[in-house]
């Protein structure tokens, strides 16, 4: 039986990861067009958007990275719930979405600090700078294969668990799956170099994300009351 204390901290980690990922949905939106996306697309237009309105972005940093410190223990509630119908399964993608959710508040919490210092040097420096600048992102995983592609995995498994298990309701799994879908949009945007995937990623990320955390949030909040 799980425990209810780790039913509840997971539970309320659960829904402020949720309640983050919608925040970064609304910052997205506000987001001048030049600045969407770092790492994909032309560096050129990033920094100096950057730079002329950072407010929506550092907003994202910080809701990334403190969604990042959320997610470790929502992995950890969510994972309880299913892990007696494939204790492989589970345990093995459970500890990958852990470091993939550890990865992402250190790479947020890292930006946060240099992001504003790469615009600047981008902006004021000479052509090999921002070549030096532009090739590079500010991740320790580059392509998201963990932060996204691992955590997506995590997803998809627990939902495919929950749906087999019946004991929740259909359409929370189908958000689950909806969620490790934008998971591995975001990864093949950032693999492919593209704008259109990474988009696709963020936008059906921006609805099942939330949807899907908040949700088992309140499943686990009241379980372990």
């Amino acid at each position: 039986m799980q425990d209810d204390s780790l039913s509840k901290l997971g539970g309320t980690c659960s829904t402020l990861l949720g309640v983050s990922y919608l925040g970064i949905a609304i910052a997205y939106i506000f987001l001048p067009a030049g600045n969407r996306v770092v790492g994909v697309g032309d560096a050129a237009q990033y920094y100096p958007a950057f730079l002329k309105n950072s407010t929506p972005a550092m907003l994202i940093y910080w809701a990334t990275a403190i969604g990042g410190i959320f997610g470790i223990a929502a992995v950890q509630a969510i994972s309880e719930t299913v892990r007696s119908a494939s204790e492989g399964w589970v345990r093995w993608t459970s500890y990958m979405a852990l470091f993939g959710f550890a990865v992402k508040a250190l790479d947020s919490f890292r930006g946060l600090t240099l992001i504003r210092m790469r615009a600047v040097a981008w902006v004021t420096g000479d052509a090999s700078t921002q070549a030096a600048i532009g090739a590079t992102r500010l991740t320790f995983d580059y392509h998201g294969w963990f932060t996204f592609g691992a955590v997506g995995l995590w997803a998809f498994v627990v939902s495919m668990l929950m749906l087999r298990e019946g004991r929740r309701p259909k359409t929370l799994s189908y958000f689950g799956i909806a969620a490790a879908i934008a998971y591995w949009f975001t990864v093949a945007g950032f693999v492919f170099d593209s704008i259109m995937l990474l988009s696709i990623g963020i936008g059906l990320g921006g609805i099942a994300l939330p949807v899907w955390y908040i949700w088992i949030g309140l499943i686990l909040q009241h379980a372990g009351s």
